[in-house]
């Protein structure tokens, strides 16, 4: 099993199904096949080999999934670069790429090719030198692809230094995505919102591969607000929203959420998940919100919710590890754990093959050979997975009396908050709650911090009101930001 594998697939059993949906219109799965093979032999045309690496850079729009679709054919590495990268942080990611073609819109490609040898073209160039041979009928791939293939970049968040890529390959992400799909029950008849930017590989491994398995489409909405995602969702008949816990935030407390709407789940990814905005989402939206637990080293998750989460969601547990990824909780020595120990979260297959460029780093995560993902969580008898906080942070979370995660819930709870975040202030230990309240809301920030304390007793914490919570490209909490604001 292999992602190009899954197209071709898909192309034939959903050949007139809608696949990718945008502000301009919409491709079927036949339709993006035919065009990504064009662009594929544009590809090979300028003599890109396997294992090249070609960056893309583009809002999110149809014509930047076809580019990766294609890269993946012509067994390139795709590398979508955020327009939005700035000009001191461009260096570093081109120069860890190393792409040998840059495809770009044109407002950004001077600027990229600023900082690389590559030449940088632009969406509309490839297809056009790629011919007839790979965009007519369904058949005669290149056979570039496989298995092992890799198939894209997966940066971290950069939360312990400088962001660090893994490469990931196509089999391991293809089993993960069927098991993803399997849990959502995903379907050719759903539509699913996706508003994190394509260049997130979570957006990849929620929503495109997903899709590619079951003949879902994608409406892509990244960068819109409450009311543009309900737009788009009312526009397309979207059946499964995928979003960050900021952006599920802002949904469930919009005006416009109601029972009335064609949702029957949302998924959550990228960072923590207040228990208080899934039970938003059962009795607001009356549909359940999953939770995911993943890292950028995965391509996929380690734990997933379930369509009935039940009280274990509600009490915080993430969910059950997915079938291929036998996530458990262990101690220094790699040995798993009784039910109800505080350790280290290690999985024992399905990871990445390493860091790009960073060996001491690849050999430290992957000690003992397993993957040490960095996160302390507890299990109950069943497996399902609670993530309380950092390895880093377990000493100073006892001496103060409670992890950044159990204070960040607690304050969720309060019904004035919309959105908030604790972090560990810059220079010290002492934990900071931010908050953004509801529009309408009053709430004094001595209130809430006491009203924080009077549910998980913390030393020292300190809480700040904001007008509106900081958010990084991908659109989750700007926590590194958060930290320094007052520094």
């Amino acid at each position: 099993m292999d992602a190009a594998g899954l197209l071709t697939r898909a192309a034939v059993r959903h050949a007139a199904g809608a696949f990718v949906i945008d502000d301009d219109g919409q491709v079927t799965y036949a339709e993006a096949l035919r065009a990504s093979r064009a662009i594929a032999g544009g590809l090979l045309a300028r003599g890109v080999q396997p294992g090249d690496t070609v960056g893309l850079c583009s809002r999110d729009a149809t014509p930047l999934v076809l580019h990766i679709l294609a890269a993946w054919l012509a067994g390139a590495i795709p590398a979508p670069i955020d327009p939005r990268t700035s000009d001191a942080d461009l260096p570093y990611f081109l120069g860890d790429i190393a792409p040998v073609l840059i495809v770009a819109t044109d407002e950004h490609a001077e600027r990229l090719a600023a900082h690389s040898e590559a030449a940088a073209i632009g969406f509309d160039v490839l297809a056009r030198e790629g011919g007839r041979g790979f965009g007519e009928g369904l058949g005669a791939v290149p056979d570039r692809h496989g298995p092992r293939a890799p198939l894209f970049w997966s940066y971290t968040s950069g939360s312990t230094g400088k962001p660090k890529a893994c490469v990931i390959e196509s089999a391991p992400v293809a089993l993960g995505t069927a098991c993803i799909a399997e849990r959502l029950g995903l379907r050719s008849a759903d539509v699913i919102i996706a508003t994190t930017p394509t260049s997130s590989s979570f957006q990849l491994v929620s929503a495109l591969l997903p899709a590619l398995h079951t003949g879902a489409a994608v409406r892509l909405v990244s960068g819109r607000d409450a009311d543009g995602i309900w737009d788009a969702s009312e526009e397309s008949g979207g059946t499964v929203l995928v979003a960050y816990p900021l952006t599920l935030g802002d949904v469930v407390s919009s005006a416009r959420a109601r029972s009335d709407h064609g949702f029957r789940v949302a998924l959550s990814g990228g960072s923590p998940l207040a228990p208080r905005l899934k039970r938003a989402y059962a009795d607001r939206l009356g549909i359940p919100l999953v939770e995911s637990y993943g890292q950028s080293e995965f391509g996929g998750f380690m734990a997933m919710g379930e369509l009935d989460g039940g009280e274990r969601a509600l009490a915080g547990y993430v969910g059950r590890p997915l079938p291929d990824r036998l996530a458990y909780v262990g101690d220094p020595d790699c040995a798993e754990l009784p039910a109800g120990t505080v350790g280290e979260v290690l999985v024992p297959e399905g990871f990445f093959p390493g860091y790009r460029n960073k060996p001491a780093e690849t050999e430290r995560t992957l000690a003992g050979g397993v993957l040490h993902c960095g996160d302390l969580a507890v299990s109950d008898d069943q497996g399902y997975l609670k993530v309380l906080g950092r390895v880093q942070e377990r000493d100073r979370a006892s001496d103060r009396g409670a992890f950044l995660r159990e204070l960040e819930d607690r304050a969720y709870e309060h019904p004035a908050v919309k959105h908030a975040a604790v972090v560990e202030l810059a220079g010290g230990a002492t934990p900071c709650a931010y908050a953004e309240l509801l529009p309408g809301a009053e709430l004094a920030a001595e209130v809430l911090r006491e009203f924080i304390a009077a549910g998980v007793a913390c030393d020292g914490m300190d809480v700040r009101l904001l007008d509106a919570m900081p958010r990084t490209f991908s659109g989750k909490a700007d926590r590194h930001g958060l930290s320094i604001l007052d520094a």
